[in-house]
Formats: structure tokens, sequence, C-alpha cells
């Protein structure tokens, strides 16, 4: 009898949790282009993986880590609010890759590095802690330390002042907390950068450098 259900058997389901870098603001355009799908890093990475893998795109301008934006024309930015939904609504999952920080450096929220990391960490513990369907284990987690923030640039200057330090020390903070909370990390910013004259977002360069180094990755661990 046919099998109709679910499962990872076959093809690996990666849901990759991000903010606009994952969601594909083109550098300049203030959010009013995306790259397409072939050229955002999740694409990439899907092109890469190929067809054994599903890789599933959750990517949102202004998203935090766990903490609301004070703007009311941004609602539902705190990803640990919407992750959860997240999670039942693509199971079942292989991996979860989280790539978040970057939002939160922004100088109106007044995070420390230490805030934004137990940030990170309240989403580990919600992927750890959710209910999976017959037959089917956790999702292994990767963090993913986002691009350094260049907060002299043009549109960085107006909102992430203090940033650029905050992001370098993510690399050394996710690190340990990957080490204690025993998931996977992924250092790529000494090979991609923001764009140059934006520095917030990556450009389509840069989206496929990262898309391949997260498949290394993903190829590594599954």
């Amino acid at each position: 009898m046919e099998n109709v259900y679910d499962s990872t058997a076959k093809v690996k389901r990666i849901l990759c949790y991000g903010d606009s870098n994952t969601w594909g603001w083109v550098p300049s355009s203030m959010g009013s282009k995306r790259y397409d799908k072939n050229n955002r890093w999740t694409g990439v990475l899907q092109n890469r993986l190929g067809e054994n893998y599903h890789v599933i795109e959750e990517g949102l301008g202004a998203r935090t880590t766990n903490f609301d934006d004070p703007r009311p024309e941004f609602p539902l930015r705190n990803g640990a609010e919407t992750l959860p939904i997240m999670l039942e609504s693509h199971a079942p999952l292989s991996v979860v890759v989280l790539m978040l920080g970057t939002t939160d450096a922004k100088e109106m929220l007044h995070l420390t590095v230490e805030d934004i990391t137990e940030g990170m960490r309240k989403l580990v513990k919600i992927v750890k802690s959710i209910k999976t369907l017959e037959h089917c284990s956790l999702p292994k987690i990767l963090i993913i330390v986002p691009a350094i923030v260049n907060e002299e640039a043009d549109f960085a200057s107006k909102l992430f002042k203090g940033a650029t330090l905050k992001t370098q020390d993510l690399i050394e903070a996710y690190k340990k907390l990957a080490d204690e909370e025993q998931v996977y990390y992924l250092n790529p910013t000494n090979q991609v950068n923001v764009d140059a004259f934006e520095g917030v977002h990556l450009d389509n360069k840069n989206h496929k450098k990262l898309g391949k180094l997260i498949a290394e990755k993903i190829l590594e661990i599954t």
C-alpha cells in the first residue's frame, strides 16, 4: 500500500529563518526591490543541494531574535513569537537555519551583544522544544553569524550607530552559544560582506557566496 504520510525519509526539509538578508532585499532599494529566487542565498542553497532537499524561505525585513520593534508600522518582528508558527507550519523539518542579529543591533533598540545572544538562545530553545511528528526527530539547528554591519555607510549610518562592533562581537558570542547548546555554527563573515555603500544588506555576489557556504555546511551535517 502506498505510504500517504509526509516523512523526512526522502527529502530533507530546511527552514531558513532570518531577516531582510534572507528575504532578499536589494541594497539601496529601500526594500522596493527583491532578488529573484535563484539570486537569493536561499535559492542558491536550493540549487546547490538539489532535489533531495527542500529549502523553505522565511525571511522578513526588520525581524529580531526576541524583541519587539517600537515602530507601529513594523508589527510581528519578534522572531521568538513567530518561530513556533513557522516550525509547526513547515513540519517535518531536518534542519532549522537561524540567521538573525542584524536588526537587534539597531541603535533604537539599545541592546547589548549579551542581549542579542540570549535572544538567539531563546530561538534555539524554541526549536528544541517543538512537538515532532510521528517517526520524526527534532531538526538539527544551524546558527549563522550575520554579515558585519558597516555603520559608516549611507543607509546604516541612519539606524545602526554602534552596530559594527556589536555584529563583530557576535562571531565569538554565537560560537560560545553554539557550543553551550550543542548546535551547529557557521561564521561566513571572512568571505561574506555587506554592500559597501549601503552597509547592511548583501549584494548579489555575496548572496551567492553565502548560499555556497551554507550548502557546504548543510551537506556536512545531514
